[in-house]
């Protein structure tokens, strides 16, 4: 009993201790860092029970008809492109693929244009949309038929131009509609296209 007794009070003098420094200001609590500028201008929001970063990086999946401006013709376009920011401003990144061929990969057609291109722009995002703007150089790799079984590869300096809106049914993770021209020396297209949109905006649950 004795014992008992013994340690009982070792652990009420122990918690004592515990407690006093705790009021004397000894033990501080863990304090957060002053936001930066950038962090300020691109703040937190709660939608529901989530919470998302705005101005968060995005990455772009589209497919959709375009006119072969050399050539008044249809095509078929697919874009895989990633946007990101940096402090305030926005570029992006991608590849561009256009040729009268529906198939895609099923096929190689003898006539294509692949753009491989960077640039920079501007976007306005709410909750329920997100608009952009790019415009930049292009690295464009056109195939041009000769003849019947064979094309010439060109190689030539483009631009590539894009306007998106996206209906943001989910925060990160909705479609919307590019309207997009790729321009070079010869081979242009102008049209429009679905797209996918993913970002990382989600941080954590509410």
């Amino acid at each position: 009993m004795k014992i008992r007794s013994l340690i009982i009070s070792f652990v009420i003098v122990g918690l004592s201790v515990v407690q006093l420094f705790g009021q004397d200001g000894s033990n501080t609590p863990r304090t957060t860092g002053q936001l930066s500028k950038w962090d300020k201008m691109f703040p937190e929001v709660k939608y529901g029970d989530n919470i998302y970063n705005t101005g968060s990086n995005w990455f772009t999946f589209g497919y959709g008809p375009s006119l072969h401006l050399n050539k008044s013709t249809l095509n078929y376009n697919m874009q895989l492109c990633f946007y990101w920011r940096y402090r305030a401003l926005y570029f992006n990144a991608g590849w561009h693929h256009a040729s009268p061929e529906p198939k895609l990969f099923l096929a190689r057609p003898m006539e294509q244009l692949n753009d491989i291109y960077g640039g920079a722009g501007i976007r306005f995002e709410d909750r329920w949309y997100n608009f952009a703007f790019f415009i930049g150089p292009s690295f464009a790799i056109s195939w041009i038929p000769e003849t019947d079984a064979s094309s010439k590869i060109n190689y030539q300096l483009g631009a590539v131009t894009e306007v998106q809106l996206t209906f943001k049914y989910l925060y990160d993770l909705c479609i919307g509609t590019s309207f997009y021209g790729s321009f070079n020396k010869r081979y242009q297209v102008a049209g429009v296209r679905l797209h996918f949109y993913f970002s990382n905006a989600f941080v954590t649950k509410y």
